[in-house]
């Protein structure tokens, strides 16, 4: 992981960085820099201790200050467009600022002279301070540099150039149907992979797959047919709510062979077979006492052969 960073700090290093500055910031410890802030500790010319303040302090603490730059924090959209010195009582000018308070300190940030900015919203100016260095022996500004002022014995320089600008991503003429045809794709795939794969919907929330339903509808459906037809309910069902009055219908909850059978009665048994008989025809006056007529002569001779003096037998009496 180490390795990898040093190289990535290599390439940087190496790289120029054109983007322009956002903010500036003044420490009294360089080591103390703000987040997302680059100190400048060492001057361009002599690699020397690169401190704004420059007061000799024989007995006690030393005083120093350091310029940090930055080129994401400060105001959204807005950039350095340029930067001066300016003496300590001096106006800085229409439209520039100053930085008064050390960032890590907040004490008394110059003494004598400052540095002075001006911000610029991005894409009113075409160019912009991409870079700051200090000089502790040169008096005038390097190549490609403009000279700011000197700040006790330190000359301030700063680069300027045009703000790059990086265009957006070229989109493809028929970039519709390259979307329709990425989408129809990763449906197929979906629909190889089993019945469990999930696909998202118009509103980006996944949805199971259905052999039944369609995601979008502009997807093209698997050439390969469902394994069953989809379930139909009886054609002669005049309102829905009849099914479960007259006709009750309906599937189980897990698919069995029974799935789509309607559960009514045949046409063929429907009608009574009792409603085309004449009953007229019939005399049942006739079937019923014929039915009933019984003469009771087994009951007699079994009577018969049982008869005692004391016993009274009424089918004796009726002889």
């Amino acid at each position: 992981m180490s390795k990898q960073k040093n190289v990535k700090n290599l390439i940087m290093n190496v790289l120029p960085d054109n983007r322009p500055i956002t903010s500036l910031q003044i420490v009294e410890d360089h080591e103390k820099c703000p987040k997302n802030f680059v100190s400048v500790n060492r001057t361009h010319d002599q690699d020397s201790d690169a401190d704004l303040w420059r007061e000799t302090n024989i007995f006690g603490k030393r005083t120093t200050r350091y310029l940090c730059l930055s080129k994401c924090e400060g105001l959204p959209e807005y950039i350095v467009e340029t930067l001066k010195v300016c003496g300590e009582r001096e106006l800085p000018g229409e439209g520039f600022s100053i930085l008064t308070r050390t960032a890590d300190t907040e004490h008394k940030a110059w003494r004598k002279k400052q540095i002075c900015y001006r911000l610029a919203k991005r894409g009113s100016v075409r160019e912009a301070v991409t870079d700051v260095i200090l000089c502790s022996k040169t008096k005038s500004a390097p190549d490609g540099f403009l000279l700011a002022g000197e700040i006790n014995g330190v000359t301030v320089c700063f680069k300027s150039g045009p703000i790059p600008h990086r265009p957006p991503p070229s989109i493809p003429a028929d970039h519709n149907s390259a979307i329709n045809e990425l989408e129809n794709n990763l449906y197929y795939m979906n629909i190889r992979n089993g019945s469990n794969a999930t696909n998202l919907n118009d509103n980006g929330k996944a949805v199971n797959n259905n052999d039944y339903e369609l995601i979008r509808t502009s997807y093209r459906l698997d050439p390969t047919p469902p394994p069953r037809p989809a379930p139909r309910p009886p054609s002669h069902l005049a309102h829905p709510t009849d099914s479960f009055n007259k006709y009750p219908t309906g599937t189980l909850g897990t698919h069995t062979e029974m799935d789509g059978v309607p559960f009514v009665l045949n046409s063929a048994l429907s009608r009574n077979p009792a409603a085309d008989i004449d009953l007229s025809k019939f005399d049942f006056t006739k079937k019923v006492n014929a039915a009933l007529e019984y003469s009771f002569h087994l009951e007699r001779e079994i009577l018969c052969t049982t008869k005692t003096p004391n016993s009274t037998n009424p089918f004796f009496a009726a002889q």
